[in-house]
């Protein structure tokens, strides 16, 4: 067995087999991935050692892992009362006409949802790790970009079709929600345009961020880019960013469509400055775009600028149940500031201070910052985003002194990708789902293993 290529293989096979399960939302259907991860950790890190990741990485995610684990242990009620007296007065309210109040309780208000959610942040956090690890033994990372974009050009094409058609399945299940767009193998459109644009970051990297021309070249620059053009892998690129930014118009998510230009800006600029002639990257950006763009206009864009224009509407927002459900939101983390409600107990939790729609229960807050907050805390929440915020900023600036023209690559596509799902958390709830979390947790140990390659090795010579 080729031990070198091993982590690369099972973390493909992962992102794959939850994103194809409909997007790992079941847990039997995750489960197998999350025991394949762990076996793998366990091999690689006995072989390997642990991960050199540094102090700050450290404290990051020991906190986020420690304080759901903290969740769990049954505390005496004093304890608990001095760091969350709501969650006293909770447990009165539930219990007290019952029973007297126990000597001990966990902090989480559903231990066994927190239970689960525990796994799937372990499985997260070993993912970092093992990519972590990998690129900095073998300095390269090709099965996270061939995985991505095979998984969104498979993912842009079945959502095309669904929403070409109407025909909405996925495999022999007729889908339930988001019946008017694609969403490929996800049950809802803003997950499947979540995958698609952390792929689209990569496969315009690819196109943008070329080596350096030949010594002569300049001089018949015009000549030199037609060839490259039929030569290279650019014309393939061009085909893969069309079918990826194509199903991810048909999937009419609002907030998935920005999120996706911001994170293609963000790798436009960063080729921008790379490449020398910056004329030939505004060019062959010109071309990227235009394939989709062109197709879009074409089939009619009708539909999905009608779901902008509601935007205008007044009251859009509170009829969309965002903003009402956000306010709610805030209300419970007020009452549950520093150590949260429990991992993964939203859900349940939210209950209690839904104020608008009786009728139905708020299963996520459409908004990962809040969830996160009201589920760990403030500031187990703010630290973890600001890192990942950090680590995006990072990412992007070192691609300015990596010398490989496929590190850099892996640079620009780790850090628009990153700051596209980041942007989208903001009124979605993509972390939440197995399969996004899986990948995105993949592309930020590629990105922090990038970032801690010294300079003295990856500064180009002058």
């Amino acid at each position: 067995m080729d031990w070198t290529k091993l982590t690369g293989i099972v973390l493909a096979l992962g992102a794959v087999a939850s994103t194809l399960a409909f997007g790992g939302v079941e847990p039997l259907a995750f489960a197998p991935v999350e025991m394949a991860i762990a076996f793998l950790a366990a091999v690689q890190f006995w072989r390997k050692g642990w991960p050199s990741v540094s102090r700050t990485t450290l404290l990051v995610l020991g906190t986020v892992v420690a304080i759901p684990l903290l969740q769990l242990l049954p505390l005496p009620a004093r304890i608990v009362s001095a760091v969350s007296p709501q969650r006293v007065a909770l447990a009165r309210a539930l219990f007290a006409s019952i029973a007297p109040l126990g000597a001990k309780f966990a902090l989480s208000v559903n231990s066994y949802e927190t239970q689960l959610s525990i796994l799937r942040l372990i499985c997260y956090v070993l993912v970092f790790l093992l990519a972590f690890q990998d690129y900095q033994l073998r300095r390269e990372q090709t099965a996270l970009v061939v995985t991505l974009i095979l998984l969104g050009v498979f993912e842009a094409a079945y959502g095309s079709v669904q929403y070409l058609t109407g025909w909405q399945y996925i495999y022999t299940y007729a889908k339930q929600a988001s019946l008017e767009a694609g969403s490929g193998t996800y049950i809802n459109r803003n997950h499947f345009a979540g995958l698609l644009e952390m792929a689209l970051p990569f496969v315009l990297a690819r196109g943008l961020i070329r080596r350096p021309a030949r010594e002569g070249a300049h001089r018949s620059r015009w000549k030199e880019k037609m060839i490259s053009l039929s030569s290279s892998h650019l014309l393939r690129d061009m085909v893969l960013f069309a079918v990826i930014a194509v199903g991810l118009v048909f999937s009419r998510s609002r907030m998935g469509i920005f999120a996706a230009v911001v994170g293609v800006i963000v790798v436009a600029g960063i080729a921008f400055f790379l490449q020398r002639g910056r004329r030939s990257v505004l060019a062959v950006a010109f071309l990227i775009f235009i394939l989709p763009v062109a197709y879009s206009v074409w089939i009619g864009l009708n539909p999905v600028i009608e779901r902008y224009e509601v935007l205008k509407l007044p009251g859009a927002l509170e009829q969309d149940m965002r903003l009402p459900i956000w306010h709610d939101t805030l209300t419970l983390i007020r009452d549950y500031p520093l150590l949260g409600t429990g991992l993964g107990t939203y859900p349940w939790a939210s209950e209690h201070y839904q104020t608008s729609n009786l009728k139905m229960i708020y299963g996520h807050a459409h908004n990962d910052y809040l969830e996160l907050a009201a589920d760990i805390g403030i500031p187990a929440a703010v630290l973890l985003f600001g890192g990942l915020w950090v680590l995006a900023v990072k990412v992007a600036r070192k691609a300015r002194f990596l010398e490989h023209t496929g590190d850099q690559v892996l640079a620009a596509g780790c850090a628009g990708a990153m700051v596209s799902l980041l942007t989208h958390a903001i009124t979605d709830f993509n972390f939440q789902i197995p399969a996004n979390a899986f990948i995105f947790a993949w592309i930020v140990g590629t990105a922090a293993a990038l970032i801690r390659r010294p300079v003295a090795e990856t500064e180009t010579p002058s």
